[in-house]
């Protein structure tokens, strides 16, 4: 080779590579943005030349706009001065074959129709993967604005929990940035331990869904900045690669603490409706017992005042006058009448006042007159079970604040149950005592009757639980003196010992004490 020659190839070599391309249309312009993008890099070439005959086809608009030559005609790229390369892409073999007849030049190189159509075909999935990759950047941007834009917590973990990436959402809850958190263990940053959960105790909703494969859920307590508490529900969902493994865990944690709030505050609201239906059914249960126990009652005094009238309606018949002596016994027996009749009217009283259906209305009220009541109603059930009775009522107490005709309920159920505990006779004790130390009344209300054994101590309070034959009740009685008790702030417990009897000591804030206690309750104290 001559040093001409050899000069020819060099100039060849360093100029870029020069292309005119048959056919302007969708394929010539994705080759001229491809080149433009420098798709290529190992080509030094550039496209000097447009054939086209549609001078709107999209390939011929932008190689106006880059200032390249186009034309309709073929003849024309033999003007183009050291043409190298000619492309045919618009699939008209004619064109290509019409440059060819007319020999063109010799220095140019052309693709045939087979290789053009390769070469058109790689412009094609070129074109396919350009499209794939907008998709999949869209695909992604849109992702990450969903990500971003969530209001629950999010993160990203792999399988051995450190955090691959965190929403907007998880990085204001820890006050960090996204450098803070990615890298780190996701227990560092939501709970600041130093170990995973479960080495605390704490259910881990990563390692469940690891074990079983589907998704976890738990729900942690969590300290906030401020030092308050709030719950988190807590779901994991495993992301899989092709192969079917766990490749990345998605992690999204949500704030459930007033949803919390308000289902105890409705479960609450439910209880209290529950406690007061059978405050109810256990009044209708007493008023039974305590009817029971006044027809007994009332009918002695009835019996002797129908007699004492009878007797003397008579002796008003005869036609004669009164004796000094029996007017005296007449103005005795009116005083019997006028005696038994206001203890019956007494009795019957306190009946329709315990049976009345009433709201809940707190008061101040005296706890020993209260006693008095339930004794005067249950009185002759005692004597008619050889129950002795005992009162020891401390006069001195302060008033108890709540609702009168609750703690009377209380006191029926206790002394009932007490009478039932001494089928055979016994003796009934009633103390009242102020606590000055507690700030409570004390009441007692003791048996000698046959005790409850240790083993059943703790389940007498709850609902439904009796000792007692089905024919004596269903177990409401204790339950709901329990709720009642506690209601007004106060206890009951027992102490017991079987074979010699039980005490039922309840304690009720005094009056000094509840004010104290209602006032903390406004002031957000309590």
């Amino acid at each position: 080779m001559d040093e001409k020659k050899r000069a020819n190839l060099s100039q060849t070599a360093e100029r870029p590579l020069k292309i005119a391309i048959i056919g302007g249309g969708r394929r010539c312009r994705s080759l001229l943005e491809m080149i433009d993008a420098e798709r290529f890099p190992w080509l030094n070439a550039e496209i000097v030349a447009v054939v086209e005959p549609n001078p709107n086809a999209v390939g011929v608009q932008l190689a106006r706009e880059k200032g390249i030559f186009t034309t309709a005609r073929v003849e024309d790229l033999y003007s183009i001065d050291s043409l190298d390369l000619v492309i045919e892409l618009a699939g008209k073999e004619d064109l290509l074959r019409g440059f060819l007849k007319r020999g063109g030049t010799p220095k140019v190189q052309i693709l045939g129709t087979t290789i053009s159509r390769l070469f058109s075909d790689l412009i094609r999935l070129q074109e396919e993967h350009l499209f794939r990759e907008k998709q999949l950047a869209l695909i992604e941007s849109i992702a990450e604005t969903i990500f971003s834009s969530i209001r629950d917590r999010v993160m990203i973990m792999r399988p051995d929990m450190k955090v691959l990436d965190a929403n907007n959402a998880l990085l204001e809850w820890l006050g960090m940035g996204k450098d803070d958190v990615v890298g780190k263990y996701c227990y560092q940053i939501t709970h600041r331990f130093t170990e995973p959960c479960y080495c605390y105790g704490i259910h881990c909703p990563l390692m469940e869904c690891l074990e079983t494969g589907g998704t976890g859920h738990s729900i942690h307590e969590h300290s906030e900045r401020d030092g308050s508490t709030r719950y988190y529900e807590i779901s994991t969902v495993p992301l899989r690669n092709p192969k079917g493994q766990i490749e990345v865990v998605l992690e999204i944690i949500r704030d459930i603490t007033d949803e919390l709030e308000r289902r105890v505050e409705q479960k609450t609201k439910a209880l209290k409706q529950d406690l007061a239906r059978l405050i109810h059914e256990d009044k209708m249960i007493a008023l039974g017992k305590l009817v029971a126990s006044a027809v007994h009652e009332i009918n002695n005094p009835l019996s002797g005042i129908h007699a004492l009238a009878k007797l003397m309606r008579n002796r008003m018949e005869e036609d004669k006058p009164l004796s000094e002596d029996e007017r005296k016994q007449f103005c005795y027996y009116l005083q019997l009448i006028d005696q038994e009749s206001a203890r019956c009217s007494n009795i019957v009283g306190n009946l329709l006042s315990f049976s009345r259906q009433q709201k809940l209305e707190k008061a101040y009220f005296n706890v020993n007159e209260i006693i008095r009541k339930v004794v005067l109603l249950s009185k002759h059930k005692m004597e008619l079970q050889d129950i002795s009775l005992k009162l020891e009522l401390e006069e001195s107490i302060p008033n108890v604040f709540g609702d009168p005709g609750q703690i009377q309920q209380c006191l029926v159920n206790l002394v009932f149950n007490a009478m039932e505990a001494m089928p055979n006779g016994g003796t009934l004790t009633i103390k009242t005592h102020y606590e000055e130390h507690r700030e409570r009344v004390r009441i007692d209300v003791i048996d000698t009757g046959v005790g409850i054994p240790k083993e059943i101590i703790s389940q007498i309070f709850e609902p439904f639980y009796s000792t007692k034959s089905k024919d004596k009740g269903v177990g409401l009685g204790l339950s709901v003196v329990y709720g009642i008790i506690k209601e007004h702030r106060g206890s009951i417990y027992v102490v017991s010992q079987v074979g010699k009897g039980s005490d039922f000591i309840v304690r009720l804030p005094c009056q000094e004490h509840s004010e104290r206690e209602e006032g903390n309750l406004n002031n957000g104290k309590c």
